[in-house]
């Protein structure tokens, strides 16, 4: 009796240990993790969501084009939550190039669902990326 009872308490430690490890906490879901990509007009934007940057909604952007490419993205982008209300963008630091990345920031939002709007590169007049 006293066994049974000893089992029962480990298997229900071990599936609380496993459920803990599973849910990770204060994770966000793999796919808020998954790079956005669009490429039109020549120009390929690509879009990172950086969970781990707590005092903003942020992004890792990297462009890739045949041509030297420097652009500020504070200024052609902005967020837009589930609810559809917008945000604009707090900064811009980042290079320029054939290959140019930096980090745009946004003010921290609460919507696990969002998008990012780029305006205007290279003729394209809006590129949407949904998380």
């Amino acid at each position: 009796m006293r066994i049974s009872r000893i089992i029962i308490a480990l298997s229900v430690l071990i599936t609380v240990a496993i459920g803990g490890c599973i849910s990770g906490g204060e994770k966000p879901p793999e796919d808020l993790l998954e790079p956005r990509e669009n490429s039109e007009a020549g120009v390929t934007i690509s879009a990172t969501y950086l969970p781990d940057i707590t005092d903003a909604t942020a992004f890792e952007i990297k462009v890739t084009t045949h041509q030297n490419y420097d652009d500020d993205f504070k200024n052609n982008s902005y967020l837009r939550d589930s609810s559809g209300k917008t945000y604009q963008a707090l900064s811009y630091e980042g290079e320029g190039g054939h290959h140019a990345s930096g980090t745009l920031r946004f003010p921290k939002i609460e919507s696990k669902r969002f998008e990012l709007v780029i305006q205007n590169v290279a003729g394209v007049k809006e590129r949407v990326l949904k998380w």
